[in-house]
């Protein structure tokens, strides 16, 4: 089994999420990060095995009785990021979630990345936090504006997938915020890598026709 294989399912995705974030874990400890039963997390990680992404190892003997085992990534089996970025790609493509998937996992993350919920600068957290998951992001006229995004190199078939992530992470930052604006219309424009994505608050009026911006 390739490690393409391997990773392409968003239960094996989360499970290698974690070990990369928290390093080796048990078995129980990946069914919870993953939010599964440990039967079906079991399965994942011996399909994770088969493609060599996972190895497991011993636990030191804390308590009497058998020793319990660990699940770690093979760090020298693993590609460099940028490789790693366009595979998750791949799989994210060959599971095929649906965009509110998307949305809520970017959301995760953006909030994440804020820290803990205070007052910040939220045009300047926007960028902050869009440059730490690869997009170069400018705030204009209450609009965020990404340039370079990688959205075409890692799922060129699929570009949108991307899209959804970001405009989920924008949503994390600003609800970690307490900011009162949310995702508006969106332009997505993927062969010249760049995005348009409107922030509006929730009583504002809908933009006149022919003035919206369309996700392409």
């Amino acid at each position: 089994m390739q490690p393409l294989d391997a990773v392409a399912h968003p239960i094996r995705l989360r499970i290698v999420r974690h070990l990369t974030d928290a390093g080796p874990a048990s078995l129980s400890e990946l069914a919870r990060a993953a939010g599964v039963h440990e039967n079906t997390a079991r399965t994942h990680v011996a399909t994770l095995e088969e493609g060599g992404l996972v190895v497991s190892e011993r636990r030191p003997l804390d308590r009497p009785g058998r020793p319990g085992i660990n699940y770690r990534l093979v760090e020298n089996e693993l590609p460099a990021p940028s490789q790693l970025a366009q595979l998750l790609g791949a799989a994210l493509d060959r599971a095929g979630p649906r965009s509110d998937e998307l949305r809520a996992t970017g959301r995760d993350w953006g909030r994440y990345l804020v820290g803990r919920p205070e007052a910040h600068d939220v045009e300047a957290k926007i960028e902050e936090v869009l440059d730490q998951v690869g997009f170069r992001a400018r705030m204009h006229d209450g609009a965020v504006e990404l340039s370079g995004c990688p959205c075409a190199s890692i799922l060129p078939g699929n570009p949108e997938l991307v899209c959804c992530l970001a405009e989920g992470v924008i949503e994390g930052v600003l609800e970690a915020c307490g900011a009162p604006q949310r995702v508006g219309p969106s332009e997505h424009e993927p062969q010249k890598r760049s995005c348009h994505i409107v922030l509006e608050l929730p009583d504002s009026k809908p933009r006149k026709k022919g003035t919206a911006r369309r996700r392409k």
